[in-house]
């Protein structure tokens, strides 16, 4: 299983270097995205250029991809590896427009296969859907998806998708017997109660790696 990690959407103790070596040694992490919430604009930039200094090289290294949320003249700037967007975001072709074709793209896409289609037509390099279950990290109206359901439709999707929202040590355990075979991880890493390489040694140990 590949991992996609989210960044805390404040400073969280746990978000470093150090623990971010160690969980990618111990779980296949693929992508780390940096996506910080904060009142204002300016603490957000301070986030991202903190933190991408911070992992760039090791990303770089171990051919992580560093994707910005959001922010495409930040992604820019940065010269990230690509950007993530909402579907209230700025829309996939005038991102690939602005950014050029060496960066990533990724399209949340809730539940609809159609917004899916759409994004995988406009040129994204990958999907996200969700929440797969009760999210503690996105306060949100939206219902859980139906993962029998969406695992039938993907069926017609060439894109890549990653399952994200709520994922914990518990409940993984129904994602690996649908063969899904990306996940995005963002609470039951980095606030785990004994640690983010604790959550990923048991992660590991869930799936028998």
């Amino acid at each position: 299983m590949n991992f996609y990690l989210i960044s805390p959407s404040q400073n969280n103790i746990n978000f470093n270097l150090k623990n971010f070596e160690k969980i990618s040694s111990i779980i296949n992490v693929k992508y780390l995205q940096l996506r910080p919430k904060f009142d204002e604009k300016k603490f957000e930039e301070q986030f991202l250029i903190e933190k991408y200094n911070e992992f760039n090289n090791f990303c770089k290294h171990k051919k992580i991809k560093l994707i910005i949320n959001d922010n495409l003249k930040m992604a820019k700037k940065l010269n990230a590896d690509g950007v993530h967007l909402g579907q209230n975001d700025c829309k996939c072709r005038d991102a690939r427009k602005f950014l050029g074709q060496s960066f990533e793209i990724g399209i949340s896409c809730n539940d609809s296969i159609f917004f899916a289609k759409e994004a995988q037509k406009n040129g994204a390099d990958y999907i996200a859907f969700g929440p797969a279950f009760r999210s503690v990290s996105k306060v949100t109206p939206k219902k859980n998806i139906d993962l029998n359901d969406l695992k039938k439709k993907t069926k017609s999707l060439s894109t890549p998708y990653f399952i994200i929202g709520g994922v914990n040590h518990g409940n993984i355990k129904k994602l690996i017997s649908l063969k899904i075979k990306n996940v995005a991880l963002i609470n039951s890493i980095w606030n785990f109660v004994e640690g983010p390489v604790k959550s990923a040694e048991l992660y590991k140990k869930t799936l028998g790696l």
